[in-house]
């Protein structure tokens, strides 16, 4: 039998950004999609140069942000939000924003 002590222990020193599958958590990737969201939103005019995130590919959003973080892209804004990030947090953020629908897939 696993004591309280034992099971409050593991809870704490579970990673953020995943649940004990493993798998992204999404609640969390929600939660830390709020500080993207003032500049990725679905944008009006083509040619926009920041992207919306929403529909975007796990993989290419992890390609994307980990780039940032170890200044490979060239965007000190970027750089500096992605460098706040560790590997959990950015696997949260790609599942959320993964699952998202941009507007034009959106049903009515």
């Amino acid at each position: 039998m696993i004591s309280a002590g034992l099971a409050l222990t593991a809870v704490l020193l579970m990673p953020c950004g995943l649940r004990a599958s493993n798998k992204p958590d999404l609640e969390y990737g929600a939660y830390l999609a709020s500080e993207c969201r003032g500049c990725h939103r679905p944008q009006a005019a083509a040619g926009a140069t920041i992207p919306d995130l929403a529909g975007m590919a796990e993989a290419t959003f992890l390609e994307v942000m980990k780039a940032y973080r170890e200044k490979r892209l060239a965007n000190p804004v970027m750089q500096t939000i992605a460098g706040r990030f560790n590997d959990d947090d950015l696997a949260a953020l790609a599942a959320y924003f993964a699952r998202q629908q941009t507007p034009a897939k959106m049903k009515p």
